[in-house]
């Protein structure tokens, strides 16, 4: 079985690995690999280096794009096209891995293309599958799948088209590899918590501004902040907070790829909405913030936590400071918060998802 997922930021690999895991502990033999390894530069960087690249920049003009509805069905016929005239230089290579497998689970739309892309080129029948690490399904998933799993039960025209292709679409939840004895479970003094600042694998939406506001209204407590791979993020904070850090009031990482020991170890989760960090907060039952979302599928994930009272949504700094001084002083509202984000999501997605994959392919 292939395992499919793209470097926009942690969460598709992450999934991947999730469910990786779980078909090793049952025995199954897995080949995880990154989209970008079966493409040509050129491509690679066009579809992946260029969103990188805006989302650091803060650029959002890309996103009503990318919401459109004829814009993926158009790009899905021009990336044909494309390949032929510029030449790939992978697709000998990205035959043979192809090959080597009845079964691709995609952790991105693209896997799912570019998987039935090399499939047909290959003249290999393969089954691929979907799997969403977000709570509503993008555009980018109309594409032909025999399985797509999902967050939750919900309406969406693309689950339609899927439905009437006969897709099985299943609402099992976001795998993810947290487990519930390691959720939090020690509730600190409202005067002394722990709070964790996150922004993804890109450390995204992170601020010396929003990190002095967060020591300001946690004087006795702790902050710790995750800058992922933003280096020069680490290393502003790092220059202007040398005095909070030599105290231990001020704790930094960069990239982490097992986030559970931070999540437990909080009260308080700030972060932008993406959806596999809101899933693993979530299962760790710690009281979560929004602060901040990337055009698309970010703000959806948002919107279905705060109309659900699983998230307190802060647009600002400001917002921001007035979230916390209620929630730190009630305890019962950072745990109302969080009760309701334990009913969103499911402990056991990876096992249930796995279990019908391989069922599947018997």
């Amino acid at each position: 079985m292939l395992l499919l997922y793209v470097e926009s930021g942690a969460g598709s690999r992450a999934l991947a690995q999730a469910l990786a895991s779980r078909f090793r502990k049952q025995g199954k033999a897995v080949e995880l690999m990154s989209v970008s390894e079966l493409l040509p530069q050129w491509l690679s960087d066009l579809l992946f280096g260029q969103y990188y690249q805006w989302c650091m920049s803060g650029k959002q003009h890309h996103s009503k794009l990318y919401a459109s509805r004829w814009f993926y069905p158009f790009l899905y016929r021009l990336l044909p096209l494309w390949l032929a005239l510029k030449g790939n230089d992978k697709l000998d290579e990205a035959k043979a891995v192809i090959r080597r497998h009845k079964q691709v689970v995609a952790c991105s739309y693209y896997g799912a293309f570019f998987a039935r892309y090399y499939a047909k080129l290959a003249g290999h029948k393969v089954e691929v599958s979907g799997v969403l690490g977000d709570y509503q399904i993008s555009n980018g998933w109309r594409t032909a799948l025999t399985q797509l799993f999902v967050s939750h039960q919900y309406s969406h025209p693309v689950l339609d088209w899927h439905r009437a292709r006969g897709t099985e679409v299943l609402p099992l939840g976001i795998p993810t590899e947290v487990t519930p004895d390691l959720t939090a479970t020690n509730e600190q003094n409202n005067a002394n918590l722990n709070i964790l600042l996150c922004g993804g694998g890109w450390g995204l939406g992170i601020s010396p501004a929003t990190v002095a506001l967060l020591l300001a209204q946690n004087p006795s407590g702790t902050v710790t902040v995750i800058c992922g791979q933003n280096e020069a993020l680490q290393q502003q904070l790092q220059a202007r907070f040398e005095q909070q850090i030599a105290q231990q009031q001020l704790r930094l990482a960069g990239f982490v790829s097992d986030m559970r020991p931070y999540y437990a170890q909080a009260d308080i989760i700030i972060t932008k909405a993406g959806g596999l960090t809101l899933t693993e907060a979530a299962l760790a039952n710690t009281c979560l913030i929004i602060h901040g979302a990337l055009p698309g599928q970010e703000q959806h994930n948002r919107a279905v936590f705060v109309a659900q009272g699983a998230a307190l949504n802060a647009h600002n700094d400001e917002q921001l400071r007035d979230l916390l001084s209620r929630i730190q002083g009630s305890s019962s509202l950072r745990s109302q918060t969080s009760m309701r984000a334990a009913t969103l999501v499911n402990a056991n997605a990876s096992q249930q998802i796995c279990h019908h994959l391989l069922a599947s392919s018997k």
